[in-house]
């Protein structure tokens, strides 16, 4: 894992040099490197010059102030809870507007964003650890690929609101999704029985669940609408079962709190703690885990994704980490 002084150093070889070199009329570096913090107030663009509205192409030179054109950031690609900060990079790094940094997110999920990379069909992804699987297939490419932690998110466990129980041990978790334990009762709630709902494979949150909870565990069998392939349907379908309190489920903190809030769904602690960002922050909620920019080992040091890295390990990077709404990496 590479340091902030690494960091540092990065930007300050890349951005103060080679970014400002990019920027049209540019005779200060520090402008360059240092993109204005709230991008809505440089009025760099009005709802007509929306390419989704005009037809045109976006600017492909970047606006004063700002290293990058839209059109000349790096593939970006990376998890679904990502989401929100690939957009506001992208607002920070080329001054454009929300609905268009918005309108310009492609992501194809965590597994997918790794191939991708691996493939060359993208270049930088801020995107949650690999699946042991997707690890592996990494591996056997052959490609060496740098992961640095840029943002802590973690695993957590949701129910129903109306559910009297409020935390559980890893213990019961694992007992509960390998079908040892099959009733509320057994861990302090109501009788009635539990409905585990389960993530596929290969997905982020599945990851950390095994990661963290089951490890190489076989899971009780789930019926197929019980596995959940978007992060949305997961919550929904514990907020929503049978009218009642019985469900189960698993997501990541930052989508759940931010990104898909829905009323009747409340987190459970571990043992005793509960996920805050006050707890991710400080390390005292046991799932928590770094999230990560990535980006091929052999990239070379003038390339759109080494300057975005470079930014991105920044002040200025964690500061948009922050202002996203996640928490920083230490």
């Amino acid at each position: 894992m590479r340091t902030r002084s690494f960091a540092a150093a990065l930007v300050a070889a890349l951005l103060a040099a080679s970014l400002a070199a990019c920027t049209p009329g540019s005779g200060a570096a520090s402008s360059a490197a240092t993109p204005p913090a709230s991008p809505a107030t440089a009025a760099v663009s009005s709802p007509g010059d929306d390419p989704e509205q005009t037809g045109s192409a976006p600017p492909a030179t970047p606006a004063p102030g700002y290293p990058f054109a839209l059109a000349g950031l790096p593939r970006i690609d990376g998890s679904t809870a990502n989401i929100p900060l690939i957009s506001l990079v992208t607002q920070r790094l080329t001054g454009v507007p929300a609905t268009i940094a918005d309108n310009a997110v492609k992501t194809t999920g965590t597994p997918q964003a790794y191939q991708n990379l691996v493939n060359q069909s993208t270049d930088l992804l801020l995107v949650y650890e690999a699946d042991t699987e997707t690890k592996r297939l990494i591996a056997e490419s052959g490609t060496k690929l740098e992961y640095h932690p840029i943002g802590r998110d973690a695993l957590v466990f949701f129910t129903n609101s109306s559910n009297p129980v409020k935390s559980l041990t890893t213990a019961q978790y694992k007992d509960i999704y390998t079908g040892k334990l099959t009733n509320w009762k057994q861990v302090g709630g109501k009788k009635a029985p539990i409905i585990g709902y389960q993530r596929p494979e290969a997905s982020g949150s599945q990851a950390l669940f095994r990661k963290y909870v089951v490890g190489d565990a076989k899971l009780a069998k789930a019926p197929a609408d019980r596995i959940s392939g978007e992060m949305g349907e997961i919550i929904d379908g514990v907020a929503s079962y049978a009218n009642s309190g019985n469900a189960l489920g698993y997501s990541v903190y930052y989508y759940l709190a931010n990104m898909y809030a829905v009323d009747g769904i409340k987190m459970l602690g571990v043992g005793g703690v509960q996920p805050t960002k006050e707890t991710l922050a400080d390390g005292s909620y046991p799932y928590t885990n770094d999230f990560f920019a990535v980006i091929r080992a052999n990239e070379p040091a003038d390339s759109p994704a080494r300057k975005v890295l470079a930014w991105l390990l920044s002040a200025d990077g964690s500061k948009a980490v922050a202002d996203a709404g996640y928490v920083p990496a230490k």
